[in-house]
């Protein structure tokens, strides 16, 4: 069988490393293509506005002011500035890109970048599943199978710290410039926890909270303004999240993710509890042994520590037998045998 994954040379590690500081440095992320600053005549009088392009590829504008006017002036030149800074960032990006690290598509990116930009993600806020699994790859330096999804799954433990005067989730979901609508649950009296973009690229984007039972249920998020799936396990994957950046093809965005020691005994216990079976099952166990066998080799103490955190109910359903043979049948002893002793 072929290799889990593949380390990234040092020198690429430190070119992302980089990239990482300097998107941290961003005061805000821009939606969309970087674009340009250009002006409008309107009634003899000209005004100023970034122009970029849409997840969609259609054109936008951006109003900053009427040209005459020295703020709007001095406004356009903090933009024009903040265009560099994000050419630069994308440069960097589309080398790391060709080599094998995770980038996400415009879609996702936007709806991403909106949310960062309210401060949904320094509130206390964490982007998990498959989004997530990428942007951990990219943190630890390698490069594994290529995964696939159209879903955002953004979650939230303890009430978000936003800001006076936040807005609601729709409203934030708006700034993607991405039409988004509500997904009626199977009982129609439900409130949503989902909102999908029409089209062809069928954009999801789900809110999830921890709940202590067994069963999926919906709890409100009132800071948000919005209700978010309640599921069980949940909790154990979002406590001590990890400062990280989401590649995308138009922006790079500073963004939180569950540490990936965390990610691996979740997904381990997921493919055992899930009630699916197939595709779901098979990705838990490939990601859980990816990252399983990155970290027996580098952090071992890491993944004894978080199996540690672990309740005994949960310890029991791990399903670690499982993990193991897809680590021998890919040639991680070493790793087969650290998963061994951790929950022997």
């Amino acid at each position: 069988m072929p290799s889990l994954f593949t380390a990234h040379p040092p020198v690429l590690e430190t070119a992302y490393s980089e990239l990482k500081r300097r998107a941290f440095e961003q005061a805000s992320v821009l939606v969309g293509t970087p674009g340009s600053v250009g002006e409008r005549m309107v009634n003899e009088r000209a005004f100023l506005y970034r122009q970029f392009y849409d997840a969609d590829g259609r054109k936008r504008a951006e109003y900053i002011g009427p040209a005459d006017l020295p703020s709007a002036r001095a406004s356009a030149e903090a933009v024009r500035e903040r265009i560099a800074e994000t050419n630069g960032l994308l440069a960097q990006a589309r080398l790391l890109a060709r080599q094998g690290y995770v980038r996400v598509d415009a879609h996702a990116g936007s709806v991403v970048a909106a949310l960062a930009n309210h401060g949904l993600f320094r509130a206390g806020a964490v982007l998990v599943g498959s989004h997530a699994y990428g942007v951990l790859l990219n943190e630890l330096g390698i490069r594994g199978a290529a995964f696939r999804t159209e879903d955002v799954d953004v979650a939230r433990d303890a009430r978000l710290q936003l800001s006076a005067g936040s807005v609601s989730f729709a409203q934030m979901l708006e700034d993607s410039h991405i039409v988004f609508a509500p997904v009626p649950g199977f009982d129609r009296k439900t409130p949503p926890t989902s909102f999908k973009a029409p089209g062809r690229h069928g954009l999801r984007v789900d809110l999830l909270v921890p709940t202590s039972g067994r069963e999926v249920g919906v709890k409100a998020i009132p800071e948000l303004d919005a209700h978010a799936t309640a599921l069980p396990h949940l909790r154990y994957l979002l406590a001590e999240p990890v400062d990280a950046i989401l590649v995308g093809r138009e922006n790079v965005t500073p963004v939180r993710v569950p540490s990936p020691e965390r990610f691996a005994w979740h997904k381990a216990l997921l493919s055992q509890v899930r009630t699916t079976t197939g595709e779901k099952i098979t990705k838990d166990l490939h990601q859980a042994a990816v990252l399983f066998a990155v970290l027996a080799e580098r952090e071992p103490g890491a993944l004894a520590d978080a199996w540690r955190a672990m309740d005994s109910k949960r310890k029991a359903r791990v399903g670690g037998a499982r993990v193991r043979d897809l680590l021998v049948a890919h040639g991680q002893i070493r790793a087969a045998d650290v998963l061994s002793e951790i929950i022997a």
